[in-house]
């Protein structure tokens, strides 16, 4: 995996330079705060490519913290005031999800999930195809990060988006996998973001009939669906 240090005047500054680097967004990569800079110095990062094919099939988990319980009250109290500050009455309701790692250790998932009652907030938090949703996101861990000197990979949910956009996903991968199947021509889908195309690679991982490649760069990497060679 390729890995930059990038240093700038603040981490958010430095991330982006790293990214322009890259030529990546940021649901292609993992990002580690190495120094936040609040002792005076630029901040430093390292960004590394995290490339989703293989991590639909190592199935790679999240970075855990140190203290789960710290760190979902700071990011909660963060994403409380970030709403406030944007006028967004909605109720955060943070979920712990422990599964068992690969090498027999616990790893831990923070997802902080959002309900409110005004349902156009809810979809201009979540906006075009969850653009918004991922950006604030990429804000709190960022935010949260300052606080932890890590980078904790927290998830945000709103109203529940991530589940209906998995389920869409998965139905749309096994439709277009049935067409590769009759016609036996690949088909390239939509642009997706990282953790979208992740979706794919794994809901049709299984199938033998067929396989999947990413191509393209960045904003416009997409998923092609192939034909079982013979």
């Amino acid at each position: 995996m390729k890995s930059i240090e990038i240093s700038a005047r603040t981490v958010a500054e430095a991330v982006e330079l790293a990214l322009a680097q890259l030529g990546k967004d940021r649901d292609e990569v993992a990002i580690a705060v190495l120094d936040a800079g609040e002792s005076g110095d630029e901040a430093l990062v390292r960004v590394t490519v995290v490339d989703d094919d293989e991590d639909a099939e190592q199935s790679a988990a999240p970075a855990r913290a140190t203290n789960a319980e710290e760190v979902q009250n700071i990011a909660r109290s963060i994403l409380d005031d970030l709403l406030e500050r944007m006028d967004i009455h909605a109720y955060v309701t943070p979920v712990v999800t422990r599964v068992p790692g690969q090498k027999g250790d616990i790893e831990e998932t923070i997802t902080l999930h959002v309900e409110g009652a005004d349902e156009e907030a809810m979809g201009l938090l979540i906006g075009r195809r969850g653009e918004t949703l991922r950006s604030l996101q990429f804000l709190l861990n960022l935010l949260v990060s300052r606080r932890v000197q890590k980078w904790p990979q927290i998830v945000v949910d709103v109203g529940n988006y991530r589940q209906r956009r998995q389920e869409s996903l998965e139905g749309l991968a096994r439709r277009m996998a049935e067409r590769v199947r009759q016609t036996g021509r690949p088909i390239m889908l939509e642009p997706m973001a990282a953790y979208e195309r992740r979706i794919v690679h794994l809901a049709l991982r299984e199938d033998k009939t067929i396989y999947t490649e990413s191509s393209g760069e960045g904003e416009n990497r997409k998923i092609v669906i192939y034909p079982a060679k013979q």
